[in-house]
């Protein structure tokens, strides 16, 4: 049988890593194509027993090597950022080459930009699965595994996260100062601090209480396309605290070619005074109710951003390979079967996370629920 050809772009940086290291764990034998504009000839590759190609090339200065390379391959992978600047030049070569396509995309308004090649993506015959991160992606797949348990309506769905900011390298650092300028669209820019609707939440242990605001993200915007949300709610935080306040900060830096240089300065420098502090890992809870009726799911622990969203990103490629992503067309990670995604997050996974489910009343909390005994309730609801 032929090896699925899978191609990943950005295959060098962080989040690549992540993903990398779930390919290396399943079963399922894959040709992975690796694309980056620089490689460290030092660089370990952690992908197990998978067969391996690595490309030096920039894709932005040889878009013709970019559909060269698309074509004929099973799927592309799409790590590169920010989204919001390359995400449709990238989707877009793959609808030309026929590739089906897979991202980490976190910024609402790319994600409206990759939404609109929705017609042009089933013209081709191509599936993009957009979001398939941590948040989004994980989340978005426990918001419709909640939605299959609870009783019919219309629902609402909160996301509320907060993650390390010895995680901000890289792409993650304009990205963050981009979530501020674009959490209150109508605003324009980056809106004031207390338009963000600053609040502290309790997350699980080891976290605790952590200083949480507005953020704009796409679960916002695809959860009310592909389900039965009519109302969704985005917050999000740095630990410490100041660097939240840093990324509103940074957000309203002038626009000019310096600016992104800027921010990295700045948060590096920020880094370094915290250098001697323990990490303490990253929370994330998805409140989703019915009327009365909800269930939250509540996660707080050591992972790293790199597993957190490179090991869904790779359990959601093995989904696309089996051909259980609903398509052609652009579609968000709510369309899955949860129990299709978690099967396959658990071939690639390395163990661990900590999530626990809760049905609630009125938002308190009535009793703990297994995850698995949701995934039986979907499956039988089948």
């Amino acid at each position: 049988m032929t090896k699925p050809t899978v191609v990943v772009l950005g295959a060098a940086g962080a989040q690549a890593s992540g993903l990398l290291r779930g390919f290396g764990r399943t079963e399922t034998d894959l040709e992975l194509v690796l694309c980056d504009r620089a490689w460290r000839d030092d660089a370990p590759l952690e992908v197990g027993t998978q067969q391996v190609h690595r490309v030096l090339f920039d894709l932005l200065s040889e878009p013709d090597k970019l559909r060269e390379i698309l074509t004929g391959a099973d799927l592309v992978v799409n790590l590169t950022g920010p989204y919001y600047t390359l995400g449709p030049i990238i989707l877009d070569a793959a609808i030309e080459a026929g590739t089906n396509y897979l991202d980490i995309c976190d910024d609402a308004d790319a994600t409206e930009l990759l939404l609109q090649r929705d017609q042009a993506a089933k013209a081709a015959g191509v599936t993009a699965l957009i979001g398939m991160g941590s948040a989004p992606g994980t989340t978005n797949v426990l918001v419709r595994l909640a939605l299959d348990a609870l009783p019919a309506g219309d629902a609402s769905a909160s996301i509320t996260w907060c993650v390390d900011a010895k995680d901000m390298v890289g792409a993650v650092v304009p990205h963050f100062a981009h979530s501020f300028s674009t959490a209150v669209p109508e605003f324009g820019g980056t809106p004031g601090w207390e338009l963000l609707a600053p609040e502290r939440v309790s997350f699980p242990e080891p976290v605790g209480e952590q200083l949480v605001v507005t953020l704009s993200h796409p679960e916002v915007l695809t959860l009310p396309r592909f389900t039965r949300v009519t109302t969704a709610h985005n917050k999000g935080g740095l630990i410490p605290e100041d660097f939240t306040h840093l990324g509103w900060s940074v957000s309203r830096l002038p626009h000019g070619p310096n600016r992104t240089a800027a921010m990295h300065t700045i948060f590096e420098a920020a880094l370094a005074g915290h250098s001697e502090r323990e990490p303490v890992g990253s929370g994330l809870i998805v409140d989703v109710r019915v009327g009365s009726d909800g269930i939250s799911f509540l996660s707080g622990g050591q992972m790293s951003q790199d597993d957190a969203t490179g090991t869904p990103a790779a359990a959601g490629s093995l989904v696309a390979l089996q051909g259980k992503v609903p398509g052609p067309g652009v579609v968000s990670p709510e369309v899955l079967e949860p129990a299709d995604f978690f099967t396959a997050l658990r071939e690639v996974s390395a163990g661990g996370g900590g999530m626990t489910a809760y049905r609630t009343r009125d938002g308190e909390i009535v009793e703990h629920v297994r995850i698995r005994d949701l995934l039986t309730l979907d499956a039988v609801a089948r």
